[in-house]
């Protein structure tokens, strides 16, 4: 066995020379072959014994590693897509063959010789397996087993370097740091520098960056000696990273100085990593000292590049301005390379919309200064692109100005699209773009200049002559010129306007008319005359309306020369120049209705009230609504100085031709004029007119309120007419009406009363009963009620009170005793009857009522007293009497007396906190002032024509 295993390793010696990798792979497959074999053989004799079964396991092991280092190779070499497809177990059979087999040989070894003193390999093997075949937890879990079983120092090494590898990978750096320093503490193994590598890893992972360092450090000091792996390289690219994360940059810039590396790159390194893991302060720092030993531009420009892309990543816009501002220098100085320039222009790019994307959206609209911030800095970047790539200049361009309209800067925004549009090619979308943002600048401007608006409007013509927004752009044109007084370029608007909307006759006309205005202005009636001769020449297009508008504009002119004439006081020439305008044939309708007008108003200046009432009736019947309208007050005054004149009759007819020609409208002095109409015709005593007057107004839709108002005035118009007929319908409907329907009680009182004269009982009973309705109703809702229906109502409700009054007065005292205080009794609850009755007389609120119930009250109660006092019982002794009398009297006679005296208070105060006068109100004067109050049955009432 010593044999094989001898040439096993001179072979592997000699073969490591070979060329062929694939050949010495087989040699060496071979070799475990025969040794295995031979194992066998060996084994039959010996059952199997545990050492055989170990090295067994061992040469399977290092079988399978043989054929799986062959499987990688082939499985690497297919094509991706290929791999891709394929079922990668398919690739790796052998070698898990091999595995297994290594595991089951251990697994025996275990469970048949549990204390067999190298059975610590037999669970190396397995952890090792386990850890190739990725099963971390069986691996720590053999493993273990193995570092406590193992008797060999050897492998008490291994197994705690492999079982370090196994927390390491599971990232368990605290449980792999024990395992590696136990492992590590002799420098005997060449791969002691790889093992060490990963600890310095781990130390850092924990956080103990002091030990990490010197590990790293020492790893790299020893793999200067050939003896050991050379990990160096791995060390100067992870070094440097822990020199930073622990705020020791100077100590590894000094490390990398004394090994001659060049320590602005590396630290450039470790600065990429730092930002990859979010640890962008750190990043920074580094970078920093990255900048300050920077050797030459190239790497300066390397790490503002980093450094951009650090800002960005943590929102740190002022450093990324500044850094971008640094780069644009070195790419106006063609510093920077293709893939930098690349780099930096998406770096604009990306920011930029980020920034508008903020600056449009609602989070800062109300942190202005940070807002503006913002948009100030999008704007340098949109510029800053539109500098470096020609041909999205114009994108550029407008995405500057698009920033600052949005953010309110308007001017500049106007500007930055001006610039838009003069950097745009003719035909790309931009132009359009731009013209647009142009417009709404403008329109968003609080002062507009002049030479702004030109500018846009020539501009827009002159690309786009006749698109869908070029007819108001012309317009917007001429009223610029027109502003600024400079008409002749006005002109040529109009003239290249017509050239592309010739049917266009309204906006002609408007342009037209303006320009005329300015010759009328300046009284240059020749210029009026040459235009009104191109457009009947067919230079410009205009309706027939306008033409004929025109020809009225030359009789306005003769008008005016009238008014002038009328300034100066000369008003009987103006009367002959009206006149004259009536007589000419080529004078237009409107100026005939003008001038009629205006005589009326002439003759009601020189006070000449019936040609004053001819013109405006002759003006009235030709006048459009409209300008009737126009004219109402100068119409009303008229129709009110024509009844002052007396001349009652014209001023109402006048006032209804007003009526008819505004009757469709809802002018509100159309119901004023109504109302004179009707009253005075009603002052006439003209009732037909006054109908007709109000039949009109329903046709013109008066209001209810004055149409009800002139329907009572007729109403009482034909009660004084005794025209009982038709007053009886007007009372009928007005009652109706919630405004008159409490004041028609008194009309149904009326009525009562003139068939009850006529002898129509029946019909006088229906209408009193109607009255009675109505009173109730008007109480109820609290309507007025005039003062003679209040008197009506409450001597009604008083005659019951009297009816009580005699019945009191008829009960006479008499004995004996019982009866006495009977008969008293009786007249008591009467008593009590009456004031009920006299509290239901005061609440119909009517001063001759309140006074003469109170008189009842007063009577009643006195003379009761007095009919008490004056009793004497009869057939009784003088001390009988004298007793009665006593007794009676002063709780029966006295409180009576005192009663009566209240009533009488009660009815002085009534008296004279409601003013109310009455007859009755002498009874309670007491001679204080004897003076008697008579109503209104023998007074005169002054008619409506004051007559």
């Amino acid at each position: 066995m010593k044999l094989l295993l001898w040439l096993f390793i001179f072979t592997i010696s000699i073969t490591s020379f070979a060329d062929d990798v694939e050949e010495r792979r087989q040699k060496i497959i071979e070799i475990i072959d025969e040794e295995i074999n031979e194992i066998d053989r060996l084994s039959s004799q010996q059952q199997n014994s545990p050492q055989f079964l170990l090295r067994k396991a061992e040469l399977n092991l290092e079988k399978a590693r043989l054929w799986r280092e062959k499987e990688n190779a082939d499985y690497l070499a297919l094509k991706e897509n290929v791999r891709r497809k394929v079922n990668k177990n398919n690739y790796f059979k052998k070698s898990n063959l091999y595995f297994n087999s290594a595991n089951k040989l251990c697994l025996l070894l275990i469970r048949k010789y549990p204390r067999y003193s190298s059975i610590g390999d037999a669970y190396y093997i397995l952890g090792y397996n386990a850890k190739e075949a990725n099963n971390q937890k069986q691996a720590a879990r053999y493993l273990n087993s193995a570092k406590s079983k193992t008797r060999d120092p050897k492998t008490k090494i291994r197994t705690q370097i492999t079982l370090a590898e196994v927390y390491y990978n599971e990232k368990k750096y605290s449980r792999a740091v024990p395992l590696y320093e136990q492992a590590l503490k002799t420098k005997q193994d060449k791969w002691w520098t790889k093992d060490a590598f990963n600890l310095g890893w781990s130390y850092y992972q924990i956080g103990n960056i002091s030990k990490a360092i010197s590990t790293m450090e020492e790893v790299y000091s020893l793999s200067e000696n050939p003896k050991y792996i050379d990990m160096r390289r791995d060390v100067a690219r992870d070094i440097g990273l822990f020199y930073a994360t622990s705020g020791r940059i100077d100590q590894g810039i000094r490390f990398f100085q004394k090994r001659d590396e060049d320590f602005s790159k590396k630290l450039l390194g470790i600065a990429i990593v730092l930002q990859q893991q979010g640890q962008f302060l750190k990043a920074k720092s580094v970078l920093s000292y990255a900048l300050k030993y920077a050797k030459n531009e190239e790497q300066k420009i390397e790490i503002h590049m980093s450094l951009l892309e650090l800002y960005e990543r943590g929102n740190q816009m002022q450093s990324h301005q500044k850094t971008v501002n640094t780069l644009f220098k070195y790419y106006k100085n063609d510093q920077l390379s293709k893939d930098q320039l690349s780099v930096y222009k998406f770096q604009l790019e990306k920011v930029s919309a980020n920034l508008q994307r903020q600056v449009i959206s609602k989070t800062y609209k109300r942190v202005l200064k940070v807002r503006q911030a913002k948009a100030n800095q999008a704007l340098d970047y949109f510029e800053k692109l539109s500098r470096i790539d020609d041909k999205k200049r114009a994108e550029y361009k407008y995405l500057k100005a698009e920033t600052a309209f949005v953010v309110g800067y308007t001017t500049s925004a106007f500007n930055f699209y001006k610039e838009t549009f003069e950097v745009s090619k003719e035909g790309e979308k931009f132009k359009r773009l731009s013209m647009d943002g142009m417009l709404a600048a403008l329109g968003a401007m609080k002062q507009q200049s002049y030479a702004s608006n030109v500018y846009v409007f020539e501009a827009y013509l002159k690309n786009w002559p006749n698109d869908s927004k070029s007819q108001s752009i012309y317009t917007r044109l001429f009223n610029n010129y027109m502003g600024a007084k400079k008409y002749d370029k006005a002109r040529s608007v109009l003239d290249r306007y017509k050239q592309y909307y010739k049917k266009d006759y309204k906006t002609q006309e408007a342009m037209i008319a303006q320009l005329m205005d300015e010759d009328r202005k300046k009284g240059n009636n020749g210029a009026i005359r040459d235009w009104i001769s191109a457009i009947k020449a067919g230079e410009y297009s205009v309706s027939n309306k306008y033409l004929i508008k025109l020809q009225e504009l030359l009789t306005t002119l003769q008008i005016e020369d009238v008014q002038k004439e009328l300034g100066k006081g000369n008003k009987k020439v103006a009367l002959v120049g009206y006149h004259n305008i009536l007589k000419d044939p080529f004078s237009t309708k409107k100026s005939k209705i003008n001038a009629k007008y205006n005589l009326s108003a002439l003759y009601f200046e020189l006070n000449d009230p019936i040609n004053a009432y001819k013109w405006s009736v002759e003006a009235l019947k030709e006048m459009e609504t409209k300008d009737v309208i126009n004219f109402s007050t100068s119409f009303i005054t008229i129709a009110n100085y024509l009844f002052s004149s007396l001349e009652f009759a014209r001023s109402a007819t006048l006032s209804e031709y007003y009526i008819a020609k505004i009757c469709s409208t809802k002018y509100r002095k159309k119901n004023t004029s109504f109302k004179n109409a009707v009253f005075i015709y009603l002052a006439e005593g003209d009732i037909e007119k006054a109908e007709k007057m109000i039949s009109v107004g329903k046709q013109c839709r008066i209001s209810d309120n004055d149409l009800n108002l002139a329907k009572f005035e007729l109403m009482r118009e034909l009660k004084s007419k005794k025209r009982y007929e038709e007053y009886e319908k007007y009372v009928a409907e007005l009652v109706k009406t919630k405004k008159y329907t409490s004041r028609m009680i008194d009309e149904y009182l009326f009525l009562k009363n003139l068939y009850y004269n006529l002898g129509e009982t029946q019909k006088a009973q229906g209408y009193l009963n109607y009255a009675w309705k109505l009173y109730y109703n008007a109480k109820k809702g609290n309507d007025s009620i005039s003062m003679s229906s209040l008197d009506y109502f409450a001597e009604v409700l008083l005659e019951n009170m009297k009816k009580t009054q005699n019945d009191i007065a008829k009960l006479k005292l008499s004995f004996p005793e019982a009866t006495f205080q009977k008969i008293l009794g009786d007249k008591f609850k009467l008593l009590e009857t009456l004031i009920a009755q006299a509290s239901k007389v005061q609440e119909v609120g009517s001063g001759v009522g309140i006074v003469n119930s109170y008189q009842v009250l007063y009577d009643v109660h006195l003379n009761l007293s007095k009919e008490v006092f004056e009793f004497i019982p009869p057939d009784k002794t003088k001390e009988y009497i004298a007793a009665f009398k006593k007794d009676i009297n002063g709780s029966v006679g006295e409180r009576l007396k005192q009663s009566a005296f209240f009533y009488r208070k009660e009815a002085k105060k009534a008296i004279n906190k409601n003013e109310i006068l009455n007859v009755n109100n002498f009874a309670f004067q007491d001679g204080e002032k004897p003076i008697k109050y008579y109503g209104q049955e023998a007074s005169l009432i002054m008619d409506r024509g004051g007559r």
